[in-house]
């Protein structure tokens, strides 16, 4: 049986992830790219991030981060994992 991957991009205002996040979309790179590039673009005050994942799996364990795009604060999310924190460090 064939892994699937599935692409996502989820919206953070300012990078308070726990305080205001959406999801944009899920599907394939270039499609959740474009579509994550347009929000941010609308929404500059929101950094975008991007993440690959396996489907049907606990994105807590299986989700790592492809792109971020910065909100107008120019904060930086990386792919370096911590204790607890699976998806990304917000730096």
């Amino acid at each position: 049986m064939e892994t699937e991957i599935v692409y996502f991009a989820q919206a953070f205002h300012r990078g308070e992830p726990e305080q205001r996040s959406y999801v944009i979309a899920v599907g394939t790179l270039d499609v959740v790219n474009r579509l994550a590039l347009a929000e941010q673009h609308k929404h500059p005050e929101y950094g975008v991030a991007v993440y690959k994942t396996v489907v049907d799996q606990p994105t807590t364990t299986h989700a790592h981060l492809v792109q971020y795009y910065s909100s107008e604060s120019g904060e930086h999310w990386t792919d370096h994992h911590s204790r607890g924190l699976k998806h990304g460090l917000l730096e």
